[in-house]
């Protein structure tokens, strides 16, 4: 899943759309309520002209609506009873546009402006359709979640005014590419809209940065890469501290050694279907499948080749697998040829698949981002707040072990130029360990150059053992390039 927006956004929009039907019906008849964009209009006719579309000056969000609603009422009256054409547009001006109407909530409090945004959250349906309750334990969570936590910050007894709110925002947060800051400043703007305060609202409006941009900026920020050596000794301190959360502490580092292993987003264990058992994609009815590939389980000692099979949806049934179905190969660093062995992923697959399944997606990518800060702070001494970071290792081991561009973009499932771009701007230590890898583990030469160097030791072979030597060799070189040509020399 890759699309512009996430689930929650589109079921938010999903809900406005809802909306927009419902009060498109109950509009009186001869005006059309209509949206271009973000905008709403009205079309209808007056007594000397004809039908056409005017602006109302709302937005398409649920509280534009309902404001389009209550003036398409107003206008439905006026159309019957006016004088002039020139009266009735002086009155559209100021009634429905708003133009030059006395700005009366220019001297609201920050708290009567909360308390607007408040009874409009619970006025209107969830992203499910279902009504909003006040003292509902989910329904206050939503409401803390998408405005209440940002309010708390401003003075509620002060009146409302742009020096306050910009202040308070950059107090929260200092960057406005940061995704936190969009979310503080989406408050703060909905605070202005049902308030009717369009001045600040347009002023805030220019902090506004647009989500692809935001992406650029911050999709892959830095963080403090790891090396291989550095994951081992984490990992051993992770385990090795007995307390009363030790299988907690076992389990998350079980999950972030599959991540390294084969350079999974975290939220992607939730979606691998062969970790203890066999499995087969066209016998699982969720994932729609003809492939009759059989993907042996990963806790079986003998299955050498640990292939991984990361499903369409997670073990709960829900759809987050964010690119799909994918097939997974191990990167194993040519340091540690014995890698799963190390990470004791077969032997801890058994003790730890029940309690995969017990995880909502949002809970367990939320738990593990959060563990890895704390630990990698306590043990490492420096602060690792991406779980991609794992991710990131795993595809510098699959480099190191000489796996073509490629082959890793396929197993990490993106593209090779994504892969280029953001998983390989390493630090300086882990790019000096690839270039000490290179120096043991050399790329193979081609087979060309090989069956020269092979003629020019010929040369110095006594001629009774030549032929018995160049038949022994031949058939060598036939295996390593895995080719069958007839013997060239």
């Amino acid at each position: 899943m890759n699309t512009s927006k996430t689930n929650n956004e589109y079921q938010g929009y999903k809900v406005i759309l809802e909306h927009y039907q419902k009060i498109k019906t109950e509009i009186p008849t001869g005006i059309t309520l209509t949206k271009r964009g973000n905008k709403l209009s009205f079309q209808f006719k007056t007594k000397y002209k004809k039908r056409s579309t005017y602006g109302i000056n709302e937005k398409f969000t649920i509280h534009g609506l309902n404001k389009a609603l209550e003036k398409a009422l107003l206008l439905a009256k006026k159309l019957n009873n006016y004088e002039s054409e020139i009266e009735f547009w002086a009155w559209y001006e100021q009634n429905i546009k708003g133009i030059n109407q006395k700005a009366f909530n220019d001297f609201i409090t920050f708290q009567d402006a909360i308390d607007k945004v408040r009874t409009n959250f619970f006025s209107v349906p969830d992203k499910r359709g279902l009504p909003r309750k006040e003292g509902r334990e989910s329904d206050e969570k939503s409401y803390d979640r998408e405005n209440g936590r940002y309010f708390d910050k401003l003075p509620l007894e002060k009146t409302v005014n742009y020096q306050i709110i910009y202040d308070t925002l950059f107090e929260y947060c200092d960057n406005k590419n940061e995704r936190r800051f969009q979310d503080c400043l989406r408050a703060f703007l909905r605070l202005c809209e049902y308030s009717e305060l369009e001045s600040i609202y347009k002023k805030l409006s220019k902090l506004k940065v647009s989500k692809n941009k935001r992406n650029s900026n911050n999709k892959h920020p830095k963080q403090s890469p790891l090396t291989i050596d550095e994951f081992i000794h984490f990992r051993q301190h992770i385990i090795n501290e007995n307390n009363q959360y030790q299988e907690e502490r076992e389990f998350w580092a079980f999950v972030f050694s599959i991540q390294v292993l084969y350079g999974l987003r975290i939220g992607e264990l939730l979606s691998i279907k062969n970790l203890d058992k066999d499995y087969i994609p066209s016998k699982d009815l969720l994932e729609e499948s003809q492939d009759d590939t059989v993907f042996r389980a990963i806790s079986d000692t003998d299955n050498n080749n640990n292939y991984l099979y990361i499903g369409n949806y997670t073990y709960n049934g829900n759809k987050t697998a964010k690119t799909g179905n994918k097939i997974c190969l191990p990167f194993i660093h040519p340091n540690y040829p014995n890698l799963i062995e190390i990470l004791e992923i077969k032997q801890n697959i058994p003790r730890f698949i029940d309690r995969l399944t017990t995880y909502s997606y949002r809970q367990f990518v939320h738990r593990g981002k959060n563990n890895l800060e704390k630990w990698s702070i306590k043990y490492l001494g420096k602060k690792i707040s991406q779980t991609h970071t794992n991710r990131k290792l795993g595809n510098a081991n699959g480099i190191a072990s000489g796996i073509p561009d490629s082959i890793r973009a396929k197993s990490l499932g993106h593209s090779v130029e994504m892969n280029y771009r953001y998983y390989q701007n390493f630090n300086s230590q882990v790019i000096l360990d690839l270039f000490e890898s290179s120096k043991k583990h050399k790329q193979p030469i081609s087979f060309q150059l090989a069956v020269k160097l092979v003629e020019q030791k010929l040369q110095n072979i006594d001629d009774d053992k030549k032929d018995e030597v160049k038949s022994f060799v031949w058939e060598l070189l036939k295996d390593i390039y895995q080719i069958d040509l007839p013997e060239l020399f």
